[in-house]
């Protein structure tokens, strides 16, 4: 069995980031991925991230968690004034998986929770403040599409494309909206519906007009909108690492229902 380097960038992974597991016979069993990015915004404490993606069969994952680790330390070295964090991602059904991470020393101390409200007709919230005014982003152009995404990506733990945004807009329901003071957007969320169930996609208010009720200004607006389009209920999903988020919409009225997934992982 050998490590060959991948052929070409994906998921976010320059080339030189990939890996590929091959067999004698040339057979591909696999492959790993190390994806970097740093986030100040959502996430102060540690905001150096490396984020292993391994897909392989079980003969080559030692192999390939081996090979994509020791290329994260790598790169962390050379970023020591940073706090970092190097972690991977399974699903709350894969004990298997979970374990195989937690045996390498990784701690199942992150997770991505759902959250869950029910939307009550005039049970909105406040209005935006004074001198604000919520309206729709308008995205007709490819243009304006990008720009949204370059709004929204630095307070995003993951890269949005405008795959994701193109998939987001195909939903029966679909709205971005902002907070405006005259032109200057100081926060927007992105909502989608599908029946009676609507769900949160992305929310960020810029960090100069936070604890200005912006955030609570949006998440009223995305109520009122998806209740009008005959959604029930309105679904999050937060990091636990994201602590001011997961305070905001538990003080929302949120309910926790669940974990869609698990990060286990370890600060380097």
């Amino acid at each position: 069995m050998r490590i060959d380097m991948g052929q070409s960038a994906m998921s976010g992974a320059p080339r030189e980031n990939i890996f590929v597991a091959i067999d004698d016979g040339d057979q591909r069993l696999g492959m790993a991925a190390v994806v970097e990015y740093v986030n100040h915004q959502m996430l102060p404490d540690r905001p150096l991230n490396y984020y292993l993606i391994i897909e392989a069969f079980a003969r080559a994952r030692d192999l390939l968690f081996g090979a994509a680790f020791t290329r994260a330390m790598m790169l962390r070295r050379k970023r020591p004034e940073l706090p970092a964090r190097i972690y991977a991602s399974c699903s709350p059904r894969d004990p298997e998986r979970l374990l195989y991470f937690t045996e390498q020393g990784f701690r199942n101390d992150d997770a991505e929770i759902v959250a869950r409200d029910i939307l009550k007709n005039g049970d909105w919230g406040p209005k935006p403040p004074v001198g604000c005014r919520l309206a729709f982003t308008n995205l007709d152009t490819a243009e304006q599409r990008e720009k949204l995404l370059s709004r929204i990506n630095p307070y995003s733990a993951t890269r949005h494309s405008l795959d994701w945004l193109e998939k987001a807009r195909s939903n029966p329901v679909f709205a971005s909206i902002g907070v405006l003071e005259e032109d200057e957007i100081l926060g927007e969320i992105i909502a989608a519906g599908y029946g009676a169930e609507g769900r949160v996609l992305m929310m960020y208010t810029a960090p100069r007009c936070r604890r200005r009720g912006v955030a609570r200004a949006l998440l009223a607006g995305a109520r009122q909108y998806l209740y009008e389009e005959q959604c029930r209920s309105l679904t999050a999903r937060v990091w636990l690492r994201n602590a001011s988020a997961a305070a905001f919409f538990k003080a929302e009225g949120f309910q926790q229902t669940g974990q869609s997934v698990l990060y286990p992982g370890m600060d380097v």
